[in-house]
Order: structure tokens, then sequence, then C-alpha cells
């Protein structure tokens, strides 16, 4: 191998390890997410919350004080972690996420 191509291939390489950093930011989103109390998997907005959260004793009552709207037909606010969390009660969709203000 020349020095030609020894240093062409090092600059391909170091120019692939660059751009590395680069692409997972840009994966990265600023969604509002939540750690899974059950697995190790971090909940977002359309993910299936635990079945837990779908029944009803789970259900934030005093939604309202905590300053939240309204949830839509068949949801309800839990609280999931640091989030209050609103869940469809038919499937688990996690339709919302606000931070718990402290």
């Amino acid at each position: 191998m020349n020095s030609k191509t020894l240093i062409a291939s090092l600059a391909l390489v170091a120019g692939i390890a660059g751009i590395s950093p680069l692409v997972q930011a840009a994966q990265t989103s600023n969604e509002p997410a939540v750690q899974s109390p059950t697995s190790d998997r971090e909940l977002k907005v359309n993910d299936r919350a635990p079945d837990v959260y779908q029944r009803s004793d789970k259900a934030l009552k005093n939604w309202k004080q905590k300053g939240l709207k309204a949830p839509v037909e068949q949801a309800q606010w839990v609280q999931i972690n640091d989030k209050y969390v609103m869940v469809m009660i038919t499937n688990g969709t996690i339709v919302e996420m606000q931070p718990v203000e402290r």
C-alpha cells in the first residue's frame, strides 16, 4: 500500500467517524418521554402504556387542580414517574404528556 492510498483511507475513516455523532444527534428528539416503570424503554406520545395505567384506580381524579386539560373521551390522566400522561382507556395509547410541576 503506498502512502497516497494510506492517507486517502485514513481520511475516509476519519470522515465517517466524524459524521457518526452528527447522525446520532439528529436522531434524538425533543419529544416528551418518560421511563417505563415496567421495562427498560422510554414511553413517548403514540406509544402503548403498560396495562396497569388503563385501570380506573390509576386515574388522576384531581387533574383540574394540577392544571391539566380535560382528558379526551375514553382517556384518563395518570402519573408515570415525573410526567402526567393522558392514556386511552381502550387501548393504552399515550395521547399527551406534561411534566409534573413541583
